[in-house]
């Protein structure tokens, strides 16, 4: 490994409180067996702008502010663009730059499923070849982009977080695109934030690095007023075709799931032949299910939580599943408390439930699903997409994967329901994910000549965010999130690390959580610390799990020693520590 690595490895060791070791164990982790080179050096085609890609003013203008940016020494570049105007076309000619140079670049996306998606429009649009790289593609092919990323072989990149432990022998530029996504955030045995370890990548590589989004993270604004962040932004979208109007619909003065506005929206558009969208952040047909009779409730054998019914839609093959887990079991309507038969009831409102209500009210129309559940592999993911592309599809009903990156040219109307679930959840950044949310979604609307139209039907139509989602004023949003975090002493203004503890064991985890609480508070006196006390999700995978929130000044010395000593924190065999530092889960 190059001196970039080691110093990258020994950075986010300490600043994430995980031993360089573990760190060191994601960059073997595709380390290949036998390392055998391609006899050529890797294409990566050349660079042509497609013809039909006419660059708008708006977009020249970036470019040429890009251009006059260095990529030869460490820059961040916060490439802020309203949903379709084309941030991909600005940053890929910076891209080229970097090609032209001989030196590797790197185009982090949130989603295994989109990976191929950018790659065709990449070489659809600019006749650039780029190697994909994440999780899902065979040990073998790792193993060679690993070999060839450390030899200078592989000059570009498009992957998951994953593809951030390559041993880039010359990097030249990473771009983490749609950087606000919660995605980039590692939440399993290794804990940290792909996003923020890009930025020590670049830092390290003395290179630049695009943060691109239409709705940037409150931090990475935070860092641009600050001006350790320089900001690029695209303000128009191509063709100046006009930004979605936002409609909120007051759902406390209608009778079913789906409001009238919403139903006439979607009558008219399959008279006029374009298209809806529909947007409901829940997998599955119910979140959980509930004997009418006795009361008694489906939960995970493994964790705290209900089962999720799934696949009721077809006459066999219903199923309940856990979403922290993965735990299955086959659904048989017989409550095996009160051994009534037929007596579950499904509360609530998943994917699968919407488009049963959607099919019963518009039985002609053609209409698709789409979720991680129904759209696992990346060809059928292609294949729906390309229907929705051609006008093939009437109805679109989709979770979170719809709004990242698409381009609709017949969609003209975006409902979004159930988002008051979002919106009020505990979490500090709740209001900040249900903006973003809400202009990710329904930037999909209206990207060619039709007048696209956003529905958000909620229960609080006078709440704030929904007035501030309406004028998609990135910041003015910002301003008022930010003097609500000030003042409540909240991030980015301190910093915040979870401690979770884990356990088979729930007396030893409780006694010692306590314990571990009292011996961090001994040894520092002033810190501010919350807890210990059982998790949201008490119960996961098997272990039980107790919580512990530190609050931290912006101090540099504090956090130098709270983090020390922290990473040498010993626990007994039983008990694992996870440390989370700048969490964005808080379950």
């Amino acid at each position: 490994f190059n001196e970039e690595i080691l110093k990258s490895i020994k950075f986010i060791s300490h600043y994430s409180c995980n031993k360089s070791s573990l760190i060191l164990k994601l960059f073997l982790s595709n380390f290949p067996k036998k390392i055998t080179y391609s006899p050529s050096q890797c294409s990566y085609g050349n660079f042509k702008l497609n013809k039909k890609l006419l660059l708008t003013a708006d977009q020249k203008t970036a470019i040429n502010k890009l251009s006059n940016i260095s990529f030869k020494k460490f820059n961040v570049i916060l490439l802020e663009g309203v949903t379709g105007s084309g941030k991909t076309r600005v940053y890929m000619q910076k891209v080229k730059e970097v090609l032209d140079n001989d030196l590797q670049c790197l185009i982090l996306v949130p989603e295994i499923i989109l990976t191929s998606q950018w790659v065709i429009e990449i070489q659809n649009d600019f006749g650039l070849n780029a190697t994909v790289f994440h999780s899902s593609i065979s040990k073998k092919e790792r193993e060679r982009i690993w070999a060839e990323s450390n030899s200078n072989k592989v000059k570009l990149i498009i992957g998951t977080r994953s593809a951030l432990f390559l041993p880039f022998k010359s990097l030249g530029l990473i771009v983490v695109d749609e950087e606000h996504d919660g995605s980039y955030k590692q939440e399993e045995h290794v804990i940290l934030n792909a996003r923020d370890f890009s930025i020590v990548r670049a830092k390290n590589s003395n290179c630049m690095i695009i943060l691109s989004s239409a709705t940037p993270s409150i931090e990475t604004y935070h860092n641009a007023t600050l001006k350790k962040f320089k900001v690029i932004r695209l303000l128009k979208r191509v063709k100046d075709i006009n930004l979605p109007k936002m409609n909120i619909i007051d759902m406390r003065k209608e009778t079913g799931v789906i409001s009238s506005q919403l139903m006439k929206k979607i009558k008219y558009n399959l008279e006029s032949k374009a298209q809806t969208l529909i947007f409901i952040n829940k997998r599955g047909y119910a979140p959980f299910v509930i004997c009418k009779k006795c009361g008694f409730s489906k939960v995970c054998n493994n964790c705290n939580t209900s089962l999720v019914m799934h696949n009721y839609l077809k006459k066999t093959g219903a199923f309940l599943l856990c979403h922290h887990c993965n735990y299955r079991e086959n659904f048989l309507n017989v409550c095996p408390s009160c051994k009534n038969r037929g007596s579950f009831d499904f509360s609530g409102f998943g994917i699968e439930k919407i488009s049963e209500i959607i099919s019963n009210m518009f039985p002609t129309a053609k209409i698709c699903t789409l979720s991680s559940d129904t759209t696992q592999s990346s060809s059928k993911f292609r294949k729906i997409v390309s229907e929705i592309v051609s006008n093939k599809i009437n109805i679109i009903i989709g979770t979170q994967l719809i709004s990242k990156g698409h381009n609709f040219p017949f969609l003209k109307t975006v409902g979004i329901i159930s988002i008051d679930n979002l919106i009020n959840d505990f979490d500090f950044r709740s209001f900040e994910k249900t903006f973003q949310q809400i202009n990710q979604v329904g930037g999909r609307a209206g990207r060619k000549e039709l007048q696209g139209e956003v529905l958000i039907q909620t229960l609080q139509p006078h709440h704030p965010i929904f007035e501030l989602s309406k004028s998609q004023d990135n910041l003015k949003f910002v301003e008022w999130e930010l003097q609500s975090r000030e003042k409540n002493n909240q991030p980015p203004y301190v910093n915040y690390i979870s401690l979770i503890f884990t356990s088979r064991n729930e007396n030893s985890l409780t006694n010692f959580a306590y314990s571990a609480s009292k011996e961090i508070k001994n040894n520092f006196a002033n810190l501010k610390i919350y807890g210990p006390a059982p998790a949201i999700l008490y119960k996961k995978k098997t272990k039980f799990r107790y919580r512990l929130l530190i609050k931290l000044d912006k101090d540099n010395n504090i956090q130098k020693k709270i983090k020390n000593y922290l990473i040498k924190f010993e626990t007994p065999h039983d008990i694992k520590l996870y440390i989370d530092v700048d969490p964005l889960n808080f379950i």
